[in-house]
C-alpha cells in the first residue's frame, strides 16, 4: 500500500500485528505499507524462511527512511535494513536492554541478540552508541567499538538510528517490555544532538504494545516522526 499525499522523507510501516491500524501518525506523510501478518517463525526469532520473506519485501524500498518495524519483538529487522549499508557507520541504539545476547539457537536472529549479530558479521559497523540501556545490564568490553551515551564514538561517520520505545518511562508510553525512565523530551533532544553531528543513513523504530489500543503511542510515534523528518 503506498500513499502519496506529501512528498518528502518516505515512511515505511511493517505491520507484523496491525498495531499500526489502529494509529494515524503516518497517514498524511508519503508512506509503504507492508502487510507481515502472515511471515511465520517471526516473533521474537526470525528463522531462514522468514529471513528470506522479509529481505525480499523490503528489498526495493529506501534504507533511507524511517521504519516502524512494530513491536520489540521484531528489532531484530535493524539488522536487514544496516545489511544494505555499504560505507562505514555507526548504529545508535536507544533501548532499555542492550540486545547483545549470545544466540540461543545457532544462525537464528532475536530481538535480544540481533546487536550482537550485527556487531559480528556487518564490515561496515565501526561503533555501536548506546542511549538509555539500564546500568544493570553489562556491555560488550569493546572500547574501540561499544559506547554508552554520552560517550561519543569517533570518527563523525554517519549513523543509522534504531529506536526502541522500551527506552522510555511506561507513563510516556506503554511497551510489552520492562521500560526505562526518559521522557520524550529527553530523547528527542539527544538525537538533535546527534543528528546535529553526523549524516543520519536512515532510522527505525518499535516498541509496540499490540494488546494495548493507547493513543499515546501514536502521539509518540508521530513526534518521533517529526524528529527525523528531514533526513
Amino acid at each position: 500500500m503506498v500513499n502519496e499525499k506529501r512528498m518528502g522523507t518516505s515512511v515505511i510501516i511493517m505491520d507484523f500485528t496491525k498495531v499500526y491500524r489502529n494509529q494515524g501518525f503516518y497517514l498524511k506523510s508519503s508512506y509503504h505499507l507492508i502487510d507481515c501478518t502472515d511471515i511465520q517463525g517471526s516473533d521474537c526469532y526470525c528463522d531462514h524462511d522468514a529471513t528470506e520473506t522479509i529481505c525480499n519485501r523490503i528489498a526495493d524500498l529506501p534504507v533511507k527512511a524511517v521504519h516502524f518495524i512494530d513491536s520489540g519483538n521484531h528489532h531484530y529487522i535493524t539488522k536487514f535494513w544496516t545489511d544494505r549499508i555499504h560505507e562505514e557507520f555507526i548504529l545508535v541504539v536507544a533501548d532499555h536492554h542492550p540486545d547483545t545476547q549470545p544466540a540461543l539457537f545457532d544462525d537464528i536472529l532475536s530481538c535480544g541478540g540481533w546487536v550482537r549479530t550485527v556487531l559480528d558479521t556487518n564490515p561496515f559497523l565501526k561503533a555501536v552508541l548506546f542511549i538509555g540501556v539500564a546500568n544493570e545490564y553489562e556491555l560488550p568490553f569493546d572500547k574501540y567499538r561499544i559506547f554508552r551515551y554520552p560517550e561519543k564514538p569517533s570518527p563523525k561517520l554517519p549513523v543509522y538510528i534504531s529506536i526502541d520505545k522500551d527506552v522510555l518511562s511506561p507513563e510516556v508510553v506503554p511497551t510489552n517490555w520492562d521500560q526505562g525512565t526518559m521522557t520524550c523530551d529527553q530523547l528527542q533532544r539527544i538525537f538533535k544532538e546527534i543528528m546535529a553531528r553526523h549524516q543520519v543513513l536512515g532510522v527505525d523504530i518499535c516498541g509496540e504494545y499490540p494488546t494495548c489500543i493507547d493513543n499515546r503511542s501514536n502521539s509518540i510515534n508521530n513526534r518521533l516522526l517529526k524528529l527525523f523528518s528531514g533526513i
